[in-house]
């Protein structure tokens, strides 16, 4: 089992290295990729200022995993003192008077917080294309996108400049930019991790994710992340997130597989993925197909759409340019308003907004909105009945290796509705996990395996399991 973190660790106990020693090659790194335009903010200052620190209390941190480990921050999660932007011009001065949950829980942890990394404008857009500051590009290809909206984590992590980052996941944002890159994404159950201090998209279908290079490694951040808040009024408890304690792997697995899916896929992907289930029955598990309805599955895409416009357009109505945003004047509130959000936004934003402000209109809420809440309601239903006949459900972690950038700015597909599963997870607030299957052209693919609600542990066991499986036979994905 490879844990990257263990490892850097282990060098830390034994005095091979230093906390300052892991900056100072975090910065090399980090700047070695500044062309992808994966960071926003650097806080290389603060990371050595805490790493000094550091570098005298490794004695007392011998049982702290975290202690003295570098990592990237998305965006989109606030830090006190620090400037968080949501990827957007909007906050681009916006200093937050407190911190999240999970930054304080990681300062607790005595990480080391290297930058803010890039992402879509306040989580909208699922390509790394919709940043104010600019394309994040896909750090194994520079043509291609690295998926969004946690494009900036991802590609820091793919680089190896951190050992792990923070995303975020509304309908596969730290899943698809993963399995793009090659790296391992984890979206835990609903609540598992607090949304207090995190920039919303769409409240009842947004997670924290977490963005590592190895399946050990999610599980020994998600020990660190994964606790109760009160400050978040949406917290779940679990019993026990020993998840890197008790991670193992797991024998004669029954994994359901989505009937018709093959049909959505690019030839490359379906290749792997007929593979990968040939290999997973080759090794004493069981394939299940299940029989997910096909029309159902097509409705993901308007359903996710018609719920995350109409949570976005709420959340973001405090965009004004007088509480948040630089104020241009106005003859009135709503002129002031206007001016705010026509400089400040982008294109993207303002398209999402105007259509969630459609779907919240009195005469359209109850055809449009609470219909999509019922077909929600629907597809969850179908998914937590075909979780429980099985241990896992295994999905492409995309249809298709990595977009080219100039195909998706040009308005050409980039997605099918292979990808739009991956959104149901997020419908049922379960956790899901992609890990890196192998390569094609250079260019990574990953499935992605899901659990039913507070199986997490579970989750890390079946990914570990393949995770080995899929290196036997394709080899190491770095």
């Amino acid at each position: 089992m490879k844990s990257i973190i263990l490892q850097m660790h282990e060098q830390l106990i034994n005095g091979e290295k230093t906390p300052i020693d892991f900056v100072n090659d975090s910065i090399e790194k980090i700047n070695a990729i500044k062309h992808t335009n994966s960071v926003v903010l650097d806080t290389f200052s603060f990371a050595k200022t805490n790493a000094e620190l550091l570098n005298k209390e490794i004695n007392n941190n011998k049982d702290n995993l975290l202690f003295g480990i570098p990592y990237a921050m998305k965006d989109s999660i606030c830090t006190k003192g620090i400037v968080t932007t949501g990827g957007s011009m909007f906050l681009k001065d916006f200093i937050p008077p407190y911190s999240a949950t999970i930054f304080s829980l990681l300062n607790d942890s005595k990480t080391i917080m290297m930058c803010k990394s890039n992402l879509d404008e306040f989580g909208m857009g699922g390509t790394g294309l919709y940043s104010a500051f600019g394309h994040v590009k896909n750090f194994h290809n520079l043509k291609s996108i690295v998926g969004g909206s946690s494009s900036g984590s991802t590609n820091l992590v793919a680089a190896s400049a951190v050992p792990f980052a923070i995303g975020t996941d509304t309908g596969d944002s730290a899943r698809r930019p993963p399995s793009f890159a090659g790296v391992v994404g984890f979206k835990p159950t609903y609540g598992l991790i607090s949304r207090y201090g995190v920039l919303p998209y769409a409240p009842s279908l947004d997670h924290v994710g977490i963005i590592t290079r190895t399946v050990a490694d999610a599980a020994i951040v998600s020990e660190h992340l994964i606790k109760y808040d009160e400050k978040d009024f949406t917290s779940q408890k679990i019993a026990d997130t020993q998840f890197f304690k008790n991670i193992k792997i797991k024998n004669k697995l029954t994994v359901g597989v989505v009937k018709h899916i093959e049909n959505y896929l690019s030839a490359d992907v379906l290749k792997v993925y007929l593979e990968a289930i040939d290999l997973i029955k080759a090794n004493g598990h069981t394939i299940k197909y299940v029989s997910f309805d096909e029309k159902l599955l097509q409705a993901v895409h308007a359903i996710y759409y018609a719920i995350t416009y109409s949570e976005a357009n709420s959340c973001w109505a405090n965009l004004t340019g007088i509480t948040f945003g630089s104020n241009f004047g106005g003859q009135n509130f709503d002129d002031i308003i206007e001016k705010a959000r026509t400089k400040n936004l982008g294109n993207q934003i303002k398209r999402r907004y105007t259509i969630g402000q459609y779907i919240t209109k009195k005469e359209n809420f109850e055809t449009i909105f609470l219909h999509s809440q019922k077909m929600r309601r629907l597809l969850a239903n179908q998914w937590n009945n075909d979780l429980a006949s099985v241990d896992t459900i295994m999905c492409a972690g995309a249809s298709s290796t990595a977009p080219l950038i100039e195909d998706v700015l040009a308005g050409k597909p980039s997605s099918t509705y292979a990808d739009d599963l991956l959104c149901v997870a997020n419908f049922t607030g379960t956790p899901s996990i992609a890990i890196p299957c192998c390569k094609i052209h250079g260019m990574p693919v990953g499935l992605n395996f899901n659990c039913r609600q507070f199986e997490d542990q579970k989750a890390f066991d079946i990914a570990l399991t393949f995770e080995e499986l899929f290196e036997k036979k394709w080899g190491s994905n770095e």
